[in-house]
């Protein structure tokens, strides 16, 4: 189990790699803009990226890691990430997190790999919740989510902490029982 490549229509869903270190460096990982609603702030360094994705590869033998580079089937090019970033046992609930570089925002892959992720953990985990969390400045991170049938639960105020400072947070989630026949 873990994590497993995962094919749509558009992206391969695949383990990250050290050889993907300039692509995650030019594509998203060191742009500002992209990084602003993240809780990381840009890599300044292409070293940086690939000691990360050195201590990523690491992670892979966990059997409860799951990480994906979102990769474009057409070009191969690898352009973000869609990860579980926090995992409560008690409660069997997975929190998502996910970036995309600026130069395929609106094109529908991050709701695409969002729909392929959600489908995978309900069908191959025992997760009953899937949440996910974003700074209510960045709205179209709320769109992706809506998109996907996530049921908007609320604001949290001063909640949060990303770039931008204490920023509040919407908080979004999706139960088993709502995704079964999506």
């Amino acid at each position: 189990m873990g994590t497993e490549t995962i094919q749509t229509k558009r992206l391969t869903l695949r383990k990250l790699r050290v050889e993907d270190s300039n692509q995650m460096y030019a594509n998203w990982a060191s742009d500002s803009k992209v990084t602003r609603y993240l809780s990381w702030p840009p890599h300044g360094t292409i070293e940086t990226v690939k000691t990360l994705l050195w201590e990523k590869q690491q992670f892979y033998t966990d059997t409860n890691y799951f990480d994906w580079g979102i990769e474009i089937k057409q070009t191969q090019e690898l352009i973000g990430t869609i990860t579980v970033v926090d995992h409560d046992k008690s409660t069997q609930t997975f929190e998502l997190g996910y970036v995309i570089g600026k130069n395929w925002w609106g094109k529908g892959y991050v709701t695409e790999a969002v729909q392929a992720v959600v489908s995978y953990l309900f069908q191959e985990t025992t997760v009953n919740r899937i949440e996910a969390k974003h700074d209510t400045s960045n709205d179209n991170s709320g769109k992706v989510l809506r998109k996907n049938r996530f049921n908007y639960e609320g604001t949290l105020k001063k909640r949060g902490t990303n770039n931008r400072g204490v920023v509040d947070i919407s908080i979004y989630s999706m139960l088993r029982k709502d995704w079964i026949g999506y």
